[in-house]
């Protein structure tokens, strides 16, 4: 299994942090590869912190990359980047 894990920091976070949670999850069911999704908002606000998680489990790194490379992951990621002042990814296998 593969967990793809970002973290999103944005300019107004208030203002995007809804839709872009609303796209993210508009995914699942659109793109078959998406095994689960979910996501979280900071609460601590620290130095360090960043705005928004996304953690997405696929089967298999082809998944991953089905996805990465897919057209409505695409019009997602837009609104995403137009939004984004930073943003870290950690894509990793596990064993369930």
């Amino acid at each position: 299994m593969i967990k793809h894990v970002v973290l999103f920091q944005f300019h107004d976070p208030e203002e995007c942090i809804p839709t872009a949670r609303e796209k993210l999850h508009s995914m699942v069911g659109k793109i078959p590869e998406i095994c689960s999704m979910q996501t979280g908002v900071d609460f601590w606000h620290g130095e360090r912190s960043y705005d928004l998680c996304l953690i997405v489990t696929f089967r298999d790194r082809a998944g991953l990359e089905v996805y990465d490379t897919h057209p409505y992951h695409q019009e997602v990621r837009k609104y995403i980047y137009a939004h984004r002042k930073d943003s870290r990814i950690v894509d990793f296998e596990y064993e369930e």
